[in-house]
């Protein structure tokens, strides 16, 4: 038949077929030759926007008889070989038979006189890749074919795998059961597994003329048949009821299913053109599932893994709870290992601003200090009769009056808040030690008529040097507050870097299964990634072809 295309749809088909070459090469590239081969017949069928109808169903479905049927010629056989594993191709064209295999290549035969060697070929799964018949005279043309598969409840495993490598290559499934298995669970699962890859179905029900019409008329049985694929949410195209043995039967829509098949062929190219879009991109799937399968040895020692560490609190398997405890054990460990500097640092934080605001002296300090003062000047005394002793009696008593005023502020404005200070100090890090407890409430800072000397200086007994004496006073006492304070710090800082140090060991402990869990869940993303990416660059090779 000589090619009635318009440029514009060839140039389409034939932009199609380049870019799934394309995709192909990429998944050779990946080392699946099986899927790329098949991308590769798709191509080249794509470049001819050939039309594949295939016969599935039933091995006793009447098949081959309805093929033969429909094509006017018996050109297969009329008792199906119960051990093909092959599909069969039937396309118009010049006579003419071929078997391709494997390594042989080509094998020619007449299909009008030899067609029994062809039988034989056809047992042959192992060595035969495909098996097409060319004829004349019939409704084919050269751009439209018939898929004669194996029947798909044949005990060898091979028939269902040999229809099921050809689906790529079919636009239309033509599914056809036995009047009597119609809804045998078979065919709910293959025909839901042809719509789910958007195979255009129609069902055949072949054989009604076995149907006894006093037992169940004919619509009712119609009517189950429906209900029964739509409960499977199975919709298919269309169902035709047929008999080949009864051509007058009633029911017979024998020339309604003719009429389909040719209607599908003169809508070729629509077919055609959505059918190979649908088939490159389930292809797409198929390979990443061959990469998948690839890489399940590996995933599934990488999930025994995850399976084999436990840790409290953690789901191994959760990837993005592993990830926020992982994140959470470093936080630990950054705080763990700043946590007595911050400690100590906080502490003395707290130990300045409790000196800092306490009040030491007031105006009877300072009028007691400017009395004390007074009486170390030199030339001071007190009485005519007995004046030396007179005078260091009043000495001693301006003295004893100041320290007793200064007791007095310490005790009530800094020595009672020093020791409630450092008494909890420990508590805010969940530290219990009566030893400690007790050396804060032992500490006691000693004020003496010594130190009260140590801080004269020498002038004039103004009111300006009596206020810069008491603030020297003050400042002395709150240094020696400092010094006991800055000690009871260290304390509780050794005790907390032994703390630290066992928290920190838990804490490396949890944080090396938890990286471990991490690199674990790392390495399956990336199989996963490698997977995606594959999907993603054959995606957008196929695109070109849109």
């Amino acid at each position: 038949m000589p090619h009635t295309h318009v440029l514009e749809p060839q140039t389409a088909f034939a932009r199609m077929a380049e870019v799934w070459e394309r995709a192909a090469a990429y998944m050779n590239e990946n080392g699946d030759g099986i899927t790329a081969g098949k991308l590769n017949q798709l191509a080249a069928k794509t470049s001819q926007a050939e039309l594949n109808i295939a016969f599935c169903g039933h091995f006793s479905a009447g098949k081959s008889t309805m093929i033969n049927t429909l094509l006017g010629v018996q050109l297969l056989p009329s008792n199906p070989i119960p051990t093909s594993a092959n599909v069969v191709k039937i396309r118009g064209g010049e006579k003419a038979a071929r078997v391709y295999t494997k390594e042989n290549g080509v094998v020619t035969f007449d299909p009008d006189t030899e067609m029994e060697k062809l039988k034989q070929f056809a047992v042959d799964g192992d060595t035969v890749e495909w098996v097409e018949v060319q004829y004349p005279g019939t409704f084919l043309d050269e751009y439209s074919s018939l898929l004669d598969t194996p029947g798909i409840d044949s005990t060898d495993a091979a028939h269902k795998i040999a229809t099921e490598s050809a689906l790529h290559l079919a636009d239309v499934v033509i599914y056809m059961m036995d009047y009597n298995h119609v809804q045998a669970e078979e065919n709910f699962n293959f025909t839901k597994t042809l719509k789910d890859r958007g195979k255009p179905v129609y069902l055949v029900v072949n054989m009604i003329d076995k149907h006894i019409d006093f037992e169940l008329d004919f619509d009712s049985y119609k009517e189950s048949v429906e209900e029964a694929f739509a409960t499977w949410n199975i919709h298919p195209d269309g169902i035709f009821y047929t008999s080949l043995a009864e051509p007058d039967h009633d029911e017979n829509q024998y020339e309604a299913f003719f009429a389909l098949l040719s209607q599908l062929i003169a809508d070729r190219e629509k077919l055609v053109a959505d059918s190979v879009r649908s088939a490159a991109h389930h292809l797409v799937d198929e390979h990443v599932q061959v990469l998948k399968g690839r890489n399940e040895e590996a995933r599934r020692k990488l999930e025994d893994k995850l399976d084999a560490i436990h840790l409290e609190g953690v789901d191994s398997r959760d990837t993005e709870n592993v990830t926020a405890a992982l994140r959470q054990a470093e936080a630990e460990e950054k705080t763990l290992a700043s946590r007595t500097a911050e400690a100590r640092k906080q502490m003395e934080k707290e130990l300045g601003s409790l000196l800092d605001n306490a009040r030491l002296t007031y105006y009877s300090t300072s009028e007691a200090a400017q009395s004390y003062l007074e009486s170390r000047k030199p030339g001071f005394k007190t009485g005519f009769l007995f004046a030396g002793k007179k005078t260091e009696e009043e000495r001693a008593r301006r003295e004893e009056a100041l320290l007793a005023d200064l007791r007095e502020k310490v005790a009530g404005n800094l020595d009672f808040h020093f020791k409630e200070l450092m008494a909890k100090l420990p508590q805010t890090y969940d530290m219990r030690d009566e030893a400690y407890h007790a050396a804060v409430h032992a500490t006691q800072v000693e004020l003496t008529g010594e130190f009260l000397a140590s801080h004269i200086k020498n002038g004039a007994v103004s009111r300006e040097y009596v206020m810069n004496y008491c603030n020297d006073l003050s400042n002395g006492i709150k240094l020696e507050y400092r010094r006991a304070g800055l000690a009871l710090i260290e304390q509780v800082v050794k005790q907390l870097e032994q703390q630290v140090q066992v928290q920190s060991g838990e804490t490396q402990k949890r944080l090396s299964v938890l990286r471990e869990l991490a690199e674990v869940h790392h390495e399956l993303a990336k199989l996963a990634s490698s997977e995606q990416a594959a999907k993603e660059q054959l995606q957008a090779i196929l695109q070109e072809g849109a």
